[in-house]
């Protein structure tokens, strides 16, 4: 009995030791990600981006132009099947 309790003892113990390094990895890790959080905040700052940009050659456009599309199309385009009569392999299992 003594010697059951002896090795209960021993595992309390050893699982003690593990569970202190795991919360110690917690802590190191937790520090880690709030610098990594810290940083990518600073990189994605749009003033900084925009300087970046700046050194890098780029600039905003002298002018802005808008391209519309035209109305649709009320024909298929091109190459589409015609729902009538329709082509290729399938038309062979259609009645």
């Amino acid at each position: 009995m003594v010697l059951g309790l002896v090795a209960l003892n021993a595992l309390l113990a050893q699982s003690s030791f593990r569970v202190d390094d795991l919360e110690q990895r917690v802590g190191v890790l937790t520090q880690a990600n709030l610098e990594l959080t810290r940083q990518q905040a600073a990189l994605s700052a749009p003033g900084r981006i925009a300087a970046w940009a700046r050194s890098h050659g780029m600039r905003l456009p002298d002018e802005i132009r808008f391209l519309h599309v035209p109305a649709a199309r009320t024909t298929a385009p091109a190459g589409a099947a015609d729902h009538d009569h329709p082509t290729g392999w399938l038309s062979e299992a259609l009645p």
